[in-house]
Parts: structure tokens; sequence; C-alpha cells
């Protein structure tokens, strides 16, 4: 059995590439206006954006208690039924209290943002890779990221999860647009 890659020439002989470059396209749009508008209605698509997560690990902590009984003559049986509380309890919590659960996953980040970036910065110095100034660079924009969103916590906590959201879903549905231009430049250089 062989695997195929998602790359622009494995669609330039197929027939129905027109169909597929199609879909690509409506979806890339698509990605760019809900990012567009999420990065407007920062603090709509921030609460929306921790009431999903939290349904999501509400349904996954109840599907992990399930599970753990089925084994329950399992030796980390006790551990795996905590933890299923723990993500239960905690989704739970955010659906219920998503201002203040975007506030602490905004203050989680912030602290993320400061630790990679230090972390990003110090590896990048002590390797010196090809092309290590932009990792460096990365960073240390990660450390400044980190600590505006710290310094202006709890402000920002009302809003930057929908805007970060808002800008990966633009840039995501750019990415899949320049996918789809590649697919008609190889398919037009195998015509």
């Amino acid at each position: 059995m062989s695997s195929q890659t998602m790359t622009a020439s494995a669609f330039a002989a197929d027939k129905s590439e027109g169909s597929f470059r199609g879909w690509v396209i409506f979806t890339g749009i698509t990605l760019m206006v809900l990012g567009t508008l999420a990065v407007m209605y920062d603090v709509t698509a921030t609460i929306a954006s921790v009431v999903l997560f939290g349904w999501l690990l509400m349904v996954a902590g109840i599907m992990q208690i399930a599970h753990a009984f089925q084994v329950r003559a399992w030796s980390g049986f006790f551990l795996y039924l905590l933890d299923g509380i723990l993500r239960a309890t905690v989704g739970t919590l955010l659906v219920l209290y998503p201002g203040s659960g975007a506030q602490t996953l905004t203050l989680i980040l912030s602290f993320y943002f400061i630790v990679g970036g230090v972390f990003k910065a110090i590896a990048a110095t002590a390797l010196r890779f090809p092309s290590w100034g932009w990792t460096l660079a990365s960073g240390v924009a990660s450390v400044a990221l980190g600590v505006l969103l710290a310094v202006h916590w709890p402000a920002t906590g009302s809003w930057f999860i929908g805007f970060a959201v808002g800008l990966d879903m633009i840039f995501y549905g750019w990415a899949l647009l320049m996918f789809a231009v590649a697919i008609k430049k190889v398919s037009a250089a195998f015509a």
C-alpha cells in the first residue's frame, strides 16, 4: 500500500482537479471571511472559542470517565479516572464561565509565549544553525507578545483569543488560496 502526499503535482494529472481546486478556493475564501469577522468581533469570537474548547474538554472528559470504568482492572485506573474528571470539570467551568476562562487562558498563553520565546532565542544563539537570526527574531517577538499580554492583562483576556483565532483563519485561508494557484500552475505545465 502506498501513501500519497498532498502536493500540487499529485493533482495535476487528476481529471477532478477543477472540482477539487474549486473546493479549496471556496474553503480558503470562507476561512478568510470568517477570520476577518473574528478579528472584527474579537470579543464574541473569544467567548465562542472558549465555549467550544470547553465543550470539547467536557465531552472528552466524559468519554474518558466512561472508558476508565471499562478498563478498571488496569493498574492506572484511578489516575486515568481522575484525569477524565479533571477534563470534564475544566470543560464544564469553561462553558459556564467563558469570560473567566478567556482571562485565565490569556494569562497562561502570555507565560507560554515568554518561556517559549526565551527558549527559542537562547537555542538560536547557542546553536547558530543556518538562518538562526530569524529564529532569534521569532523568539524575541514571542517574548514581547507575552510581556504585552501579561502587562495589559486582564484587558487582553476579553479579545486576544478571538483575535488570534481570526488571524489564524485568515492566514490558513490565504495558504489554501495559494495552494489552489499552485495546482493551476502545475496543471497547466502538465497539459
